[in-house]
């Protein structure tokens, strides 16, 4: 038996208050061996994460089956309101089944997807979100430049290029230091000569950097509904974020880019004093920028044999570098 009608069908609709939604799994399963320093470095990535944010935006973790103290001192964070959604899994459901699930159940516009070791600069949000707005047909972006993403499933980019959507040329970064920090964090060479040359694209006055990485990045929302529908049924790698983000990103006809300039690092499992120094120096971002509402991504989707050619076709018609040196990691577009 029901008595009087509910007070929110008087009052349903529910105002659209960010734009902006950082997701960050955690996956702890116990305080030793690889993971014992893990929840310092985390605890670093969560609060970078949240005093870095500008008002239109919020942050939800995904526990993704960690153990219990764990749980606990994820669900304090969420009490003191550094985070706005705490997702609690009670097993590893996989690092992309749980983000993408999370991304689906979210209303921004734009949703960045970052590792739990990532630790955020004052700047960045705001550079993505210039990025997205200054070029129409941006699907990702990651706020860190890698020269190497070039030919990484970035052929629709590429086929922009070639049918003058924007303009294109090799730029030498004057952040060598920064970029050779990443490439470190990964276990790769950098090679000034060669890594330090950004494919750089140019669109209504604003530049970005060709490729996008995985381990930071924001995505369009609307894009998740077309990424494969299957889970994963993989806990980390194993080609999970190839074939559920990066190769579908590009195959819808989205751009994948980076900003110019490095405005994040990577921790990895241990800090280093130079982690600490940056975040001491964080600020909060007080800003409360107007609501971003993106327009519905104008794409055509491009087959696996257009991928290719585009590639080859690039290379050959503006790739006019010297020969790549001996990397440890060359990404390659097919």
């Amino acid at each position: 038996m029901r008595t009087g009608v509910n007070p929110a069908k008087l009052d349903f609709k529910i105002p659209k208050k960010y734009h902006h939604r950082i997701i960050i799994p955690v996956f702890i399963p116990e305080i030793s061996g690889y993971f014992k320093d893990l929840m310092e470095v985390y605890r670093l990535c969560i609060e970078s994460a949240y005093k870095t944010q500008h008002g239109r935006s919020a942050i939800t973790v995904v526990d993704n089956g960690s153990c219990e103290q764990v749980k606990l001192w994820l669900r304090d964070f969420l009490d003191q309101g550094l985070i706005e959604t705490l997702i609690t899994h009670t097993e590893n459901v996989g690092k992309i089944d749980a983000i993408i699930g999370a991304a689906r159940g979210c209303r921004e516009d734009l949703i960045t997807l970052s590792d739990s070791d990532i630790l955020f600069r004052n700047g960045w949000q705001e550079e993505v979100e210039q990025v997205f707005q200054s070029f129409p047909n941006a699907g990702s972006v990651a706020p860190f430049p890698i020269a190497r993403h070039m030919y990484y499933h970035s052929s629709s980019t590429q086929k922009a290029v070639i049918f003058g959507d924007m303009e294109f040329r090799f730029q030498e970064t004057n952040e060598h230091q920064m970029i050779k920090e990443v490439y470190d964090s990964y276990g790769w060479n950098y090679v000034p000569d060669y890594d330090g040359i950004l494919p750089v694209l140019e669109k209504n006055g604003k530049v970005a950097v060709m490729g996008s990485g995985h381990q930071v990045f924001t995505i369009r929302r609307e894009l998740f509904f077309s990424m494969p529908l299957e889970p994963s049924f993989i806990k980390i790698g194993a080609g999970s974020e190839l074939n559920w983000i990066d190769k579908p990103i590009n195959e819808l006809g989205a751009w994948r880019l980076s900003t110019l300039k490095t405005w994040v690092h990577h921790m990895g499992n241990q800090l280093t004093e130079e982690n600490r120094l940056v975040f001491q120096e964080l600020r909060e971002n007080k800003s409360y920028p107007e609501l971003f509402n993106s327009s519905k991504i104008q794409t055509k989707r491009i087959s696996h044999l257009q991928h290719r050619v585009l590639s080859k076709f690039f290379r050959m018609k503006y790739d006019k570098r010297p020969p790549a040196p001996e990397l440890t990691v060359q990404f390659e577009s097919l």
